[in-house]
């Protein structure tokens, strides 16, 4: 499948990336936690609270099951947690083209300033828990991204034009790397 999939920390605009991107291409978009969202009919912070963070990990993982199998192409955008679990990175990686919004520390500390997101919750310092879970998942992240964009250092539609344009020389180098197009 030729998915192109957002990963990234939480606030490092994968929403809003994946959006503009599907306007832009005439593909159609989805967020897997708005997914779940709308499933459970419930906020992603009461499925956490009433079931567990367990629960919600495997709603996530049913989720990118199905959309790993959807032969429409779309955009994705995944949660933050859902390239660590293991179960989930062969259908990430078998869903096509990985995009990692990376943002530094400051960053994401910055847009998540009053953030009421389940992992931050009752973090005795939202900083100092936000640092240590971007050192944990950022390698995991990298592994798995086949176009990386630093967020949060030019205006949005730069950053638009930039993935756009990471976008078309992938596509031109995979289909240069094929021989069934020569």
């Amino acid at each position: 499948m030729n998915h192109i999939v957002i990963i990234g920390f939480m606030g490092s605009g994968k929403t809003r990336v994946g959006k503009r991107l599907a306007k832009d291409l005439g593909l159609p978009f989805i967020d897997v936690d708005r997914l779940i969202v709308k499933k459970m009919n419930m906020s992603v912070k009461e499925v956490f609270e009433r079931f567990g963070e367990p629960f919600y990990r495997a709603l996530e993982t049913m989720a990118v099951k199905e959309l790993s199998t959807d032969g429409e192409r779309k955009v994705i955008s995944v949660s933050a947690g859902l390239p660590l679990q293991e179960q989930n990175q062969k259908y990430l990686q078998n869903m096509g083209t990985i995009i990692y919004l990376k943002g530094s520390a400051a960053t994401l500390i910055k847009r998540l300033e009053g953030s009421n997101n389940p992992t931050l919750e009752g973090a005795e310092n939202k900083e100092d828990k936000i640092k240590k879970l971007l050192k944990q998942r950022d390698p995991v992240y990298e592994k798995f991204a086949d176009i990386k964009v630093v967020t949060g250092v030019k205006p949005f539609d730069e950053l638009i034009a930039e993935i756009e344009e990471k976008l078309k020389a992938l596509i031109k180098k995979q289909l240069k790397n094929d021989k069934r197009y020569y």
